[in-house]
């Protein structure tokens, strides 16, 4: 027994000695493999750097000389080969050069690129049939249009987005109708956000225009209605218009917001009755109705009723309140005179957040330089706007000026309101 006890500590070194050597060996071939991977690739990108460099300097001349199209067959190389990967990003090049996009994509065609990457639309890999969607998309591939509408039914939230801007990339007629078709469904199966199909719609550009307002009044979702009118709203449409005004007295709060945006967006365009509907909305129950109503009016510089962009300006929403500021600037013939009466009526607070509102929209400003000339009831007016700021302790822009513009004599009317020492009179 003791003699079995006594062999242990020699076992156990010989056991330790072999698991040390195993280890090492290990991390040797490791480290070795490591090194010889990454040589194999650095080979690989600076063969497929050179087939690159060969290959985009012979399409380009070869374009250059007219070649016929059977001319190109001689880079028709075995497929996922480096001569063929060098082909296609030569391609890929062409296409964003104005000179050749054209040329490129007919050899994309060609080359059997396109063929190509629609099998790999059929692989169950996810990342297979990503890549040759954004392939085909990229490459702007109008003859694949067919086949990544189908990938809009797939389940799996990144084909379905590669499909979508693939098809946005495409730009066909046929693409933008399928994707607005389907625009309802993927909102339902939550498959792609929000963001994606708005980026998608732009992508197809003011052209996409006529369909989206086509579709968009077929929408029964008034959330895919909204959404049409956000993004019609963002390519400031003007031939949108008569649905947006439609859409004014919508019952979704949501559509009646994006119709005011398409309004205000373009700016222009409507006749008086419309524009007093538009006015109408800043006494909407939902806050950014009300939001996106001042907005419109401040775009539409029309407004023959102040009185509700003063009711607007004590807002709950400072959202609102800003905005309402704004289009009292923009569409009021007098805002200087609206502002005094909103300062000579409220109470502290809201007088402090007109305040507030009158030097974010830098209307402050068009005060100080309308105290040139004096005696002009302009000058009386906005003096006496000048002299509540300063009195509520936002006389800064005042200070400001006279420090920048010292010896002017609009400096010097204002110093006359602003007095040295401490200003702010409890009112």
């Amino acid at each position: 027994m003791c003699g079995e006890l006594n062999t242990m500590p020699g076992d156990f070194k010989s056991i330790l000695s072999i698991f040390i050597i195993f280890v090492v060996v290990v991390i040797l071939v490791v480290i070795i493999i490591t090194v010889c991977r990454r040589a194999i690739a650095l080979r690989r990108y600076r063969t497929l750097d050179r087939f690159r460099s060969e290959f985009g300097g012979k399409i380009r001349e070869m374009l250059d000389r007219k070649k016929k199209p059977e001319a190109f067959y001689i880079f028709s190389f075995p497929k996922r080969s480096l001569e063929w990967q060098a082909v296609e990003h030569t391609l890929i090049s062409l296409t964003e050069e104005k000179k050749y996009e054209e040329a490129g994509i007919v050899l994309y065609e060609q080359l059997g690129y396109r063929l190509y990457y629609e099998k790999m639309l059929k692989k169950r890999n996810i990342i297979d049939r990503s890549s040759a969607a954004e392939k085909l998309g990229r490459m702007r591939c109008e003859a694949s249009v067919a086949k990544l509408i189908l990938l809009l039914d797939e389940d799996n939230t990144e084909v379905t987005s590669v499909a979508l801007r693939a098809l946005s990339k495409i730009g066909t007629l046929t693409a933008l109708r399928a994707v607005l078709e389907q625009i309802p469904v993927l909102y339902a199966r939550l498959l792609v956000t929000r963001k994606s199909i708005e980026q998608a719609l732009l992508n197809f550009g003011p052209s996409a225009i006529p369909e989206m307002v086509r579709v968009g009044e077929r929408y029964g979702d008034p959330v895919a209605k909204a959404f049409v009118l956000e993004v019609l709203g963002d390519l400031k449409s003007v031939e949108a218009l008569p649905l947006a005004v439609r859409y004014l007295e919508h019952s979704a709060p949501e559509v009646r917001s994006k119709a005011l945006k398409v309004i205000a967006a373009a700016g222009g365009g409507l006749s008086t009755m419309e524009k007093e509907k538009v006015q109408s909305l800043l006494k909407d129950p939902v806050w950014f109705v009300r939001l996106k109503a001042a907005q419109a009016v401040g775009a539409l510089r029309y407004c023959t009723k102040p009185a509700l962009l003063v009711e607007r300006m004590a807002d709950e929403k400072w959202q609102v309140r800003n905005a309402a500021a704004t289009a009292v600037v923009m569409a009021t013939a007098n805002p200087a005179e609206v502002f005094l009466g909103m300062l000579s009526a409220s109470d502290r607070y809201a007088k402090e957040s007109i305040c507030e509102e009158i030097q974010k929209t830098g209307f402050v400003y068009r005060l100080i330089d309308n105290l040139h000339p004096p005696g002009t009831s302009v000058y009386e007016t906005s003096r006496k706007v000048l002299s509540i700021m300063v009195l509520l302790e936002y006389g800064t822009p005042l200070k400001e000026y006279m420090k920048d513009n010292a010896g002017s004599r609009i400096a010097k009317e204002l110093a006359s309101i602003v007095p040295d020492g401490e200003i702010g009179v409890a009112l």
